[in-house]
């Protein structure tokens, strides 16, 4: 192995570890680097299965089901009903009891009462703990100043005075702190916050024990039910942030960003479940709550509180708490090691620097089982780690080293072996070239003349390629014009004497002529050889070889013959067809060119066979031929479609006539009759097409509109027809460099209001094109003829792109709203363009919450194939986009399809808004659908508001929001921000 390859394989490896070793240190600023993480974490936690619950610390879950919602109303537990559970919880003997709901806002109206009754129940019990929030964004409703009861939650104890720094690395920053009732959060045993940033995957894969605010040290809701179930003082609880919390026998880890790694257990339902309305009933044993840990939450799939985790796609929130809380109690957390962050660099060092020296000098048949059975053993290893000490590594990039550092090897070792065969292939290459001249010599039928003594040899083989005996050829030059003929034995003797005068290197002539009614072409070659090697000396012998190439000159008159022909039937082809056309055109301007297409052929051959089609191919080309004898020209343009072209007048009756042949059936080898039809498209050059070229697009033309009407319609060029089809093409030709232009495409914005109070929710974005000639065009002029050509993918594309844009302005301004952009059938259909787009407009939105932006599709889009559009919409819903359903009611939605949708915003059709005073019909679909919307905690929005009277009627049905020109029309981006600057001087009351 030389020097040079040695090298090539060390920059592999350094090239492998250290590409490696930078992704995974930029894996927490790129989403998708951290997800490689996230997916050997749940590759590894599948791998190893379930896990039950801790035994010794069981917890309980009082679930508030679908069940219990259908019983409720299809609303939450008011107070007075969670008073009741949690008398029930203490009177069953409960250990602890955590309420997994926050208690923000107090009762009102008629339940005023319900919040003390709560706090009485909760005193009564003495364990009850209830979470506060820590958001990350600002907003309303923050308490102006933590209550002493909230200040006697936070840790007393820490390791660092400027914990704030600390906990800031971990990316998430509490800006407020939401507390519960006053009331309810002095009833309570202990408070603890909810909060935690979900991953780039939806996923929530850590809990923060301690989160600190306004210099003081928050606990999770978690973590304090731990410290209560175990009986311990709180007062004692401590936090060494990036190590533990400590609170006295129990611990719970932390990474160096002072994360508690959450171990998810399994899929839903790892943990004993009491329904709710079965606790309020009255049919739960006190057994199965005696001295268990009881957290009661939401898991109704309506509520929208379900996190994705490696078992479940929609893990209940409530479960996910009591994962959380076992976790801590059982020593169960996942833990990264102090030492993982060297092991995995170790690893993404040696594995690369061992692969490309096992590729190196051993064969790839040896060195991949090996590289296989040592990647399966480290493997087997990091998750013996994993299952039993609950320790995780990050695998994907030392195996991602590994994979690129063995492909990297393999292609060098490829390109050495490819470069070593070639050299050998050149030596080879050189050696038969020092051996040409004797090859050549021996090929065929070999000759040799003597010219000192006029003598010529003529072997066996020479004498058979030339149809002589050894008498007629005898031993004289002469024998080689025997077959020829007069002209042809002149071009061998003037060739003959061209290379014994010096005037060509080799002797090289074709003999043509006619072998027992055979034609015959023989290449004759040699070489002469000169007195004393002398370049002009005198000849004195010369030999050479004779070669039959009458099958390479029949196949090559073949080749050209079916260059210019189809070999089916004989006829002229598309290349010759068009060339033959335009002579005619040229000599007879008044020419007519049909085109007769086969109905349903491809059917005809999959039900009868291609033998049978071939067949009935050759019979349509043998009747139309007959149809026009010799005086026009016929081709086959296609597989089932033929050319007629002849001088005749604009009216000629051939279009009918071509149909009519065809009318008695085609008589197939067989016996067998089959009939089968034709459309036929008819075009004359008195029409407007003079050229081949024209005349064909016009008569194609024309036979596409005779198949759209049906089998055995014949149409007539219509200039007109092809006026449209022009418009169409300028059209997609102007969308096209509009999109590259950039400027002409505008948003203008229509605002929708709570009809409450008028106040701005958000606005729709709606395309409008300044076309720098044709001035204003509006959206139903050009969007059909882009979803037709597929264009409307690149307009949806910087739709969304803009709408991003503009929301990041709006956003500076202090705009909180939302924007809502429509998706077109097209985009749903392209979903890998459309998850594509999605992402880049995440990118583009920056700070934005990805939630300002929603998406709206029709109802009938998300119907056309609706398991496609659900898990479409879900994966969008993923990303963090809200959704809508647009013309809601016009489509006939299958209520088995429409709760798998993930939509936000059910919009009412404006068919609907319009009809409202026509009578009840209209208003009862409407009552409908809010209804509909409220069962599964939708908005709904009504677009069309014209006037004030259907602006009240909506309300009254109990419609949200409106959108109309009652309130604005679609507006510049401009004119639009005035409406953001007054609603942010009189910020929305949510």
């Amino acid at each position: 192995m030389t020097r040079r390859t040695l090298g090539g394989f060390a920059l592999i490896w350094l090239l492998a570890s250290a590409g490696a070793i930078w992704l995974w240190s930029q894996r927490a600023e790129v989403s998708l680097l951290e997800r490689l993480d996230q997916w050997s974490l749940d590759a590894q936690t599948l791998w190893r299965g379930p896990l039950a619950p801790d035994a010794a610390q069981p917890i309980v879950l009082v679930s508030v089901d679908d069940a219990s919602l259908q019983r409720l109303g299809g609303a939450l537990p008011d107070r007075a009903a969670l008073a009741a559970a949690v008398t029930r919880l203490h009177a069953a003997g409960a250990r602890a009891i955590a309420l997994d709901i926050l208690l923000l806002e107090a009762s009102k109206g008629e339940h005023a009462a319900d919040d003390a009754r709560l706090a009485a129940a909760m005193r009564a019990a003495g364990r009850v703990l209830i979470p506060f929030a820590l958001p990350d964004q600002p907003g309303q409703g923050a308490d102006a100043a933590p209550s002493p009861k909230l200040l006697a939650q936070a840790f007393m104890h820490y390791s660092e005075p400027a914990a704030e720094q600390r906990l800031a690395r971990h990316g998430y920053q509490p800006a407020q702190l939401l507390a519960p009732l006053p009331a309810l959060a002095e009833a309570a045993a202990a408070l603890g916050h909810v909060s935690a940033p979900r991953s780039s995957d939806g996923s929530l894969r850590w809990d923060f024990p301690a989160l600190s605010l306004g210099g003081e040290v928050y606990p999770s809701l978690a973590l304090r039910l731990a410290v209560q179930a175990r009986g311990l003082d709180w007062r004692a609880a401590g936090v060494r942030f990036g190590e533990a919390v400590e609170a006295g026998p129990l611990r719970v880890p932390l990474d160096e960003l002072s994360r508690l790694w959450v171990n998810y257990y399994g899929p839903a339902g790892q943990f004993e479940r009491i329904s709710f309305i079965e606790l309020m009933d009255g049919r739960v044993a006190p057994a199965r709550l005696a001295g268990r840990i009881a957290i009661l939450g939401v898991s109704a799939l309506g509520a929208g509180d379900h996190f994705p985790s490696p078992f479940d796609a929609g893990l209940p929130g409530v479960e996910r708490l009591a994962t959380v809380v076992d976790n801590m109690l059982s020593g169960r957390a996942l833990q990264r090691p102090r030492w993982a962050g060297a092991a995995e660099l170790a690893a993404m060092l040696c594995l690369p620097g061992l692969a490309v020296g096992l590729l190196a000098w051993w064969p790839p048949r040896r060195a991949l089982p090996a590289l296989l059975l040592l990647a399966l053993a480290l493997l087997a290893l990091a998750q013996a780690q994993f299952a039993q000490q609950q320790r995780i590594f990050s695998l994907a990039f030392p195996a991602l080293a590994l994979g690129a550092a063995c492909l990297g090897a393999i292609s060098l070792r490829a390109g050495v072996e490819l470069a070593r065969k070639r050299a050998a292939l050149q030596a080879l290459q050189a050696s038969e070239q020092r051996y040409a001249l004797a090859a050549q010599g021996a090929n065929d039928g070999l000759w040799d003349w003597d010219l000192r003594s006029e003598r010529v040899y003529y072997s066996a083989r020479w004498l058979a390629l030339m149809g002589l005996d050894e008498a007629q050829a005898g031993h004289a030059m002469a024998a080689w014009t025997l077959p020829l003929d007069e002209a042809g034995r002149r071009a061998f003797e003037a060739e003959l004497q061209a290379h014994l005068q010096g005037r060509s290197l080799q002797f090289h002539h074709v003999l043509h002529f006619s072998q027992g009614g055979l034609e015959r072409w023989l290449l004759a070659r040699g070489v002469a050889t000169r007195e004393g090697g002398q370049a002009q000396g005198r000849v004195a012998r010369m030999a050479g070889s004779l070669t039959d190439i009458s099958e390479a000159r029949r196949l090559q008159q073949q080749i050209s013959f079916d260059a210019l022909h189809d070999r089916l039937t004989g006829l002229a082809n598309r290349a010759l067809f068009r060339e033959q056309l335009q002579q005619l055109l040229a000599q007879q301007p008044g020419t007519g060119l049909l085109l007769l297409g086969l109905d349903e052929f491809r059917a005809f051959n999959e039900e009868h066979g291609t033998l049978a089609g071939d067949a009935a191919l050759r019979e349509t080309a043998a009747r139309l031929r007959a149809l026009i004898g010799e005086q026009g020209l016929l081709a086959r343009l296609g597989g089932d479609e033929f050319g007629l072209a002849l001088a005749c007048g604009p009216n000629e009756r051939l279009p009918a006539r071509a149909l009519a042949c065809l009318e008695p059936g085609l008589r197939l080898a067989e016996g067998q009759v089959l009939r089968l039809s034709a459309c036929v498209g008819w075009a004359h050059a008195s029409q407007g097409p003079q050229q081949a070229d024209e005349l064909l697009a016009a008569a194609e033309g024309a036979l596409a509109h005779a198949k759209a009407a049906g089998p055995g319609h014949a149409h007539s060029f219509d200039p007109a027809e092809q006026l449209v089809e022009q418009s169409r093409r300028w059209m997609r030709e102007q969308i096209d460099l509009a999109l590259a232009a950039g400027d002409q495409f505008q948003l203008h914005y229509q605002p929708f209001v709570r009809l409450a109070d008028r106040s701005l929710l958000g606005f729709e974005a709606l395309i409008r094109w300044r076309h720098p000639s044709k001035g204003l065009v509006m959206p139903g002029d050009f969007i059909p003829v882009a979803e037709e050509s597929g264009q409307i993918a690149a307009i949806g594309r910087w739709t969304l792109l803009e709408a991003a844009a503009q929301l990041r302005r709006w956003h500076a301004l202090g705009f909180r709203g939302e924007i809502a952009v429509n998706l077109s059938g097209v985009q749903l259909a392209r979903d890998l363009e459309l998850m594509a787009d999605a992402r880049a407009t995440l990118a583009a939105l920056g700070e934005v919450p990805v939630r300002q932006l929603k998406l709206e599709v029709t109802e009938s889009m998300a119907m056309a194939h609706p398991q496609r559009s659900a898990e479409l919409l879900q994966e969008l819903a993923g990303l963090g986009f809200k959704l809508s359903i647009d013309d809601f009611g016009t489509g006939y939605s299958s209520l088995a399809y429409l709760h798998r949708f993930p939509f936000d915003t059910l919009k009412v059709d404006r068919s609907f808004v319009i009809r409202l005073a026509a009578g009840r019909e209209a208003q009862e679909i409407v009552r409908t659908i809010v209804g509909l919307a409220l069962a599964l905690g939708k908005q709904t929005l009504a677009e069309g508001v014209e006037d004030e009277a259907q602006a009240a009627l909506l309300q009254q049905l109990g419609v949200q929001v409106g959108q109309g020109w009652l309130f604005a029309k679609a507006l510049p981006a401009a004119e639009a921000e005035r409406w953001v600057e007054a609603a942010v001087a009189a910020p929305l009351q949510r």
